[in-house]
Parts: C-alpha cells; sequence; structure tokens
C-alpha cells in the first residue's frame, strides 16, 4: 500500500475518508464502480497493514497498523450481513475467523421473563456471526490490494473541506490539495470535517460505557449467544473460541472507576451473579477496553457530493448488535445507486441520486435507532411497572412464535429490502 507525499493537486472521482469498518467496506462494495473506470481514493491516519504482513508478522504488530475500529473488540455480523459479503466475494475470507450464533437467549435478571431465538426456527444456518474487529479489518484491507483505480493515501489526515462547484477540495497534512467529485466522510463520530461544513451532531448522553473483555469459561458455549439485563446493565455474552465469549457490558459512570478497579478474581467475581451459571463457571478474563456510550446523529447526512456515513451519520447503543449492520447497510445501498451512476457515465455526486439514497435508508435507520435506544432504558429501569411490562414482553415472545420470528428477522437485518451489489 503506498503513499503519497506529492505537494500536487490530486484529482479523484469518490474520496473516502476512514478505512475503518465502514469506509473499508464501501471499498469493495464500489468494485463495480471501478470497473467501469472511475477512480478513488481512500484516505486514513493509519498506516495500513496488510492481511499477508499481519500473518508474518512483518511490520510492527497485527493490532498497531489498522485503523482504530479494527480494535480488539469483536463484532456481530448479521445473517443479511453475510449474504451481503458473499456477494462482495470476501466471505469466505471472513468465514475461517467467525463463530457462528445458533442459538440466542435473552433474560432479565432476578425476574422469570426469558425467551430464546432459534436458527433451527429461522430456517437458517445461522442467526449471525461474531467476528474480532482485528480479523475483520485485516480482510477487508488485505482485499484492496491490486485494485485498479484504486488510491490509498496512509498515513493522511485533511485538515480541511471545501465544497466547490465541481465537489469537494481537500487539504491534505502533505501539502498537497485533492478534488474529488464525491466526498464520502467515515472517520467516526469524533470526525472534525462535518463541522467545518456547517453539520452539527446531535447527542443523547446514556451516562455509561461499554466495557468490552474476553472470557473463558469451563464448558462450550454451543454457539449460543446471551443477552442479559442485570441490575448493573445490559451484558451480552458472544461466542468466540469452543470455551471464549466476547464480552460487551453496559456499566453506569457512577459505577465504572471501581469495576475498572477489580482485579481479575473480583471482576470475575462481579460478572458470575450477573450472567449467571448458565455459561459454565468463568475461568479466565482478558484485557478490559472501556468506550463511553451516546445516541448520535448528524444534522444532515447528505448535501450535493458529499455523504456522511457509519459512525460519522449514527452511532448507536451496542445492546443489540446492530451498529456495524446498519452501516453495512447504509454503505451497501449508497454503493448501489454509486455503481448505477458509474454506469450510465452520470456524476456520482448528483444530489438527486444521494437524496434518494437517503430516503431508501430513513426507515430502516429510525427503525434500528429508536429499538437501540428504548432497549436499554426499558431494561435497566428499576421502576416496578416497567419491570412487569418487560418481563411480559419477555414472556410473551416465548410463547409466541410470529413474535419471535418477526424480532429474529429485525435482528438478523431482513426486514428491508437488499441492496443490489455487483
Amino acid at each position: 500500500m503506498t503513499t503519497e507525499t506529492k505537494t500536487e493537486t490530486l484529482t479523484t472521482d469518490i474520496t473516502i475518508i476512514g478505512a475503518g469498518m465502514a469506509g473499508a467496506s464501501m471499498v469493495h462494495m464500489l468494485k463495480p464502480a471501478l470497473e467501469a473506470g472511475l477512480t478513488i481514493t481512500l484516505i486514513d491516519r493509519q498506516p495500513l497493514k496488510s492481511m499477508s504482513e499481519a500473518d508474518t508478522g512483518a511490520g510492527t504488530g497485527a493490532d498497531t497498523e489498522l485503523p482504530p475500529s479494527f480494535d480488539g473488540r469483536a463484532t456481530a455480523l448479521s445473517w443479511g450481513t453475510r449474504q451481503m459479503l458473499e456477494t462482495m466475494g470476501i466471505w469466505s475470507d471472513i468465514a475461517p475467523h467467525v463463530c457462528a450464533i445458533d442459538r440466542i437467549h435473552v433474560s432479565d435478571e432476578g425476574n422469570p421473563g426469558q425467551t430464546q431465538l432459534t436458527a433451527t426456527e429461522q430456517d437458517v444456518e445461522a442467526l449471525g456471526y461474531i467476528v474480532e474487529n482485528r480479523r475483520l479489518g485485516q480482510v477487508l484491507l488485505s482485499g484492496m490490494e491490486g485494485l485498479s483505480g484504486l488510491r490509498i493515501l496512509a498515513p493522511c489526515s485533511a485538515e480541511k473541506v471545501t465544497m466547490t462547484s465541481t465537489g469537494a477540495r481537500l487539504e491534505l497534512d502533505s501539502g498537497a490539495s485533492l478534488e474529488t467529485g464525491l466526498l464520502i466522510i467515515a472517520d467516526g463520530g469524533r470526525s472534525p470535517l462535518p463541522k467545518q461544513l456547517g453539520i452539527v451532531h446531535e447527542r443523547k448522553e446514556y451516562n455509561a460505557h461499554a466495557l468490552v473483555t474476553q472470557v473463558r469459561c469451563d464448558q462450550p458455549h454451543g454457539h449460543c449467544a446471551y443477552e442479559r439485563f442485570s441490575s448493573d446493565g445490559p451484558i451480552a455474552f458472544l461466542p468466540l473460541g469452543t470455551h471464549d465469549f466476547a464480552v460487551a457490558w453496559t456499566i453506569n459512570n457512577d459505577t465504572l472507576g471501581d469495576i475498572m478497579a477489580l482485579s481479575d478474581a473480583d471482576l470475575i467475581a462481579r460478572l458470575q451473579p450477573r450472567i449467571g451459571y448458565r455459561v459454565g463457571r468463568i475461568r479466565e478474563v482478558g484485557e478490559r477496553q472501556t468506550y463511553p456510550l451516546a445516541l448520535v446523529k448528524a444534522s444532515e447526512q447528505v448535501r450535493r457530493s458529499l455523504v456522511l456515513l457509519g459512525n460519522t451519520a449514527h452511532s448507536i447503543h451496542p445492546v443489540a448488535g446492530q451498529g456495524f449492520n446498519l452501516a453495512f447497510r447504509d454503505a451497501a445501498a449508497l454503493a448501489e445507486h454509486i455503481n448505477s451512476a458509474a454506469r450510465k457515465q452520470q456524476p456520482v455526486g448528483d444530489l438527486a441520486m444521494l437524496q434518494r439514497y437517503a430516503a431508501q435508508q430513513a426507515n430502516d435507520q429510525r427503525n434500528t435507532v429508536v429499538a437501540s435506544d428504548v432497549l436499554p432504558s426499558m431494561f435497566c429501569s428499576d421502576l416496578t411497572a416497567v419491570a412487569v411490562i418487560r418481563d411480559l414482553g419477555l414472556a410473551g415472545m416465548a410463547a409466541a412464535p410470529t413474535v419471535r420470528r418477526l424480532f429474529a428477522r429485525h435482528a438478523m437485518g431482513l426486514g428491508h429490502t437488499a441492496a443490489k451489489l455487483g
């Protein structure tokens, strides 16, 4: 992968800022546009390591040269996302690194209500998959090697953005300028570029952090994922290795410091009663990471020659594991419009086209955002009336196959018309 250092004015048809999961996926989805003769420039602050370099130990290590979104966390891939990855031709590279979810067990600590979703009931191979972010990143990045028409500027930073009559102009930290017909900003919710264009982000703070780690238990997980709503906050145990789980635990800011200060043994003692012994006994706990939780939405997602994508457009609570899957569906819908315009030799920054994309995704975004926002509030409430309602809801779902199927279809990313890739 190359780094440009010239101080000339560069030109490109499409620029993607951010080589994280949304931006890197977008490159793969735009292969038809590349084949139609368009040029794409991918910019990221980090130097990008390929899969082959990571496997052979070249460079400084598998994690140090990946964008921040490809860290030690794990991501849930829905069944719908898997189908699109197959269409893109890269699922076979990701598949060796995933763990299938055959069952999802949902329960409420201290209350009898619980329900279970199964792949068998949905007549699918798996409800979804769990993959470590670094593995997903290595596959996405290595798959870019050799793509004709793709220029990678990394490490590189876009310091200033200006919209022009023909698209956008970026001032790079190298001193070079870049003129592009379409700018896709996908470098996260803290990107400084939208603010330069007068786009603001609305934030709803949850007064909580997600604590993420991995644990090893004394019994195999049997490809079952657990979503447990506990007194400390929602906990997800997501299957990885045969006896391993990726853990995502929502913790109020008031108690975060105390929990992070616990020894490994004391953390296990705190976790075990929260999840119960359905996972067996927790024997080991890995490195801990935390990040603040908030619902973040951009005031605008599209303008002429401009799109905000991924966490730059919206960032949601991780309780249902839908953040990446929503961003992936957004990227796929956008790519469908761009690829079509490229084949027809139409401008890829056309406002009407980008507005059609935004309208196409509006319902999906709204439904997913609302669901991810309501669930934590409902299941973290100590009010007796709310506890009764959620207990009845779980019990009702357990007794109603139709309701379970509808809920499962949403979780699997199938409650909408899939974008056409390829």
